[in-house]
C-alpha cells in the first residue's frame, strides 16, 4: 500500500531584536522551518532586513505560516546558538606557517592565549596555542556575557589540562601581553 505524502506546512517567523553572531549587533532575526514528527527542521536564516527580505521571497514562492510567537523563536534562536558554539569549539585550524614569526606572535613565548575582540560584551574569543614554530587557533566563541566567557575557559583548562591561559587585548588593531 503507498503512503500518501504530506504537503510540508513551512513557517516564517521573525524577531525584532536577537544578537547577530557575525556583526555582534542586535538586528532583526528570521527563520523559515517545518515540522516533522515532532521535530523542527529548519530552511533557513538570517539577520538585519536584506536577508529578512530573501527569506520573504522564498516565502512568497510556497505555502507557510506565519508564526509569532516569541517563545518558538527564542527556542530556534538558541537552538541554531547551541550549534553554532559547537562548530566554533571545533574550529582547530594552524595559521599560516610564517605567523609564529611575526608580530604578535614572534616575541610571545609558547603557550595558550586568549584574545577578545573588544572589551565588552558580546564579543568574539579566541583561544590560541602559540608553539615554537606554529600558531593554532584552537576554539573560538562568541561570548554574550561573563558566564559564557567562563564556561568557555573552562572547558579550555578542562579540556587540555591548562592551569593558565594568558590573555592578549587586542587595541586598535595591535596585540598587548
Amino acid at each position: 500500500m503507498m503512503k500518501m505524502q504530506r504537503t510540508k506546512i513551512y513557517y516564517f517567523g521573525t524577531h525584532p531584536s536577537m544578537l547577530d553572531p557575525v556583526s555582534l549587533k542586535e538586528l532583526s532575526f528570521g527563520v523559515i522551518w517545518y515540522e516533522e514528527d515532532r521535530q523542527r527542521y529548519i530552511i533557513s536564516y538570517g539577520f538585519g532586513p536584506d536577508q529578512l527580505r530573501t527569506l520573504a521571497q522564498f516565502c512568497a514562492s510556497s505555502a507557510y505560516c506565519r508564526c509569532s510567537n516569541t517563545r518558538v523563536m527564542h527556542e530556534i534562536y538558541r537552538s541554531i546558538r547551541d550549534k553554532q558554539q559547537e562548530q566554533d569549539w571545533s574550529a582547530r585550524r594552524r595559521l599560516g606557517w610564517l605567523a609564529a614569526f611575526k608580530d604578535p606572535w614572534t616575541n610571545l613565548q609558547s603557550g595558550w592565549y586568549v584574545i577578545r575582540s573588544r572589551s565588552t560584551f558580546p564579543f568574539h574569543l579566541s583561544v590560541i596555542r602559540k608553539t615554537r614554530y606554529s600558531v593554532w587557533l584552537e576554539h573560538a566563541a562568541v561570548c554574550e556575557n561573563e558566564s559564557e566567557l567562563l564556561d568557555c575557559l573552562d572547558r579550555t583548562r578542562a579540556t587540555h589540562h591548562l592551569k593558565s591561559i594568558a590573555p592578549l587585548v587586542v587595541e586598535g588593531g595591535g596585540f598587548h601581553g
